[in-house]
């Protein structure tokens, strides 16, 4: 807690020492962490919290509203969840322990926890990458740590080390350490305020803590989608339950357009989204007034397009075919 107060960073979701952290800013804070980087998130937060002050500002926006402010952070589901959260609470209120803030839209153990330890001050650990590393050198477990007995191993150890002090404080600072300091490669050791007690250290082997996770496999995406204008129009369609972006405006794939003959090829774009690469190819056509598009396409001018898109591979699928609105 020493080092935590001396050293950690300001950000603008944390409080004074002792003063218990908002939960709005909290829940927004969390979500927006998952899968982003800090670097990122922080102003993304503030212009969130200046459009979106609180849940209710939230609740009463549009869903389109909502994913237009997130675009850019990805994982979309995220704000989704994010949107019905803050129309639960603002039917209901906020819960007042770990177990109800597990029934709100989107939010597991991890984010409960945090909103219970670090709101209401309940003694409950969260148990991040960041926490798993710096108990598995601290006790030098070699185990699997993410199922089964390993994982209920971590649970009790996590569980003991907040059982002393503010949970919430604990939490943080221990989350703290391991993003400053208990790094994946290369960890600082000489400045860890733990290293005297922490058994990976003794061995000599820290790097060897916890077990390496079985590498993902990639899985490559290929597409190629029809950017077709007709006047100052451009035709767009929810993305189907099978792609990656469930439920965003997307261009449709050529294969959907068959009376479109010969489209000029725009080239292609190239984005990574969890563990698949994608690579689209780019076509581009302007078709006549007579044109009549299936039923699930729908226009939207140029003008309008940054308001209805908000998936980045999109965007940079429609620059590519220049229509995007400079």
């Amino acid at each position: 807690m020493e080092w935590f107060v001396a050293q950690g960073r300001t950000l603008p979701w944390r409080t004074s020492r002792g003063v218990r952290r908002d939960p709005w800013q909290t829940l927004v804070s969390e979500v927006m962490s998952q899968q982003t980087r800090l670097d990122v998130v922080v102003p993304r937060f503030l212009e969130w919290m200046r459009q979106f002050p609180t849940p209710e500002n939230l609740a009463n926006a549009s869903e389109q509203e909502v994913l237009a402010a997130w675009a850019g952070l990805g994982y979309y589901s995220r704000a989704r969840n994010l949107f019905k959260a803050a129309q639960e609470v603002s039917q209901k209120g906020w819960p007042l322990d770990c177990a109800g803030f597990l029934d709100l839209a989107g939010v597991g153990p991890y984010t409960a926890s945090a909103l219970a330890s670090l709101c209401c001050g309940e003694r409950v650990a969260m148990v991040d990458g960041n926490v798993l590393r710096v108990l598995a050198r601290f006790h030098a477990l070699g185990q699997d740590l993410r199922s089964g007995t390993g994982k209920r191993l971590l649970e009790r150890l996590a569980a003991d080390w907040v059982s002393k002090g503010d949970a919430g404080e604990v939490n943080e600072a221990t989350m703290e350490l391991g993003a400053l300091v208990c790094l994946p490669r290369q960890p600082r050791c000489e400045v860890c305020p733990l290293s005297s007690a922490c058994r990976a250290c003794a061995l000599g082997e820290v790097e060897q803590f916890p077990a390496k996770k079985t590498k993902t496999e990639t899985v490559v995406v290929n597409r190629e989608v029809v950017v077709v204008v007709q006047g100052d129009r451009v035709f767009l369609r929810p993305s189907r339950a099978d792609e990656l972006l469930t439920g965003l405006s997307v261009p449709p794939d050529l294969c959907e357009a068959p009376q479109i003959a010969n489209p000029r090829d725009c080239g292609t774009v190239r984005h990574a989204i969890t563990h698949h690469k994608v690579l689209w190819t780019i076509y581009h056509e302007t078709v006549p007034q007579s044109f009549c598009p299936p039923p699930t396409w729908f226009g939207v001018t140029k003008n309008d397009l940054p308001k209805e898109v908000v998936s980045s591979l999109v965007r940079k699928a429609l620059e590519k075919a220049g229509v995007w609105p400079s």
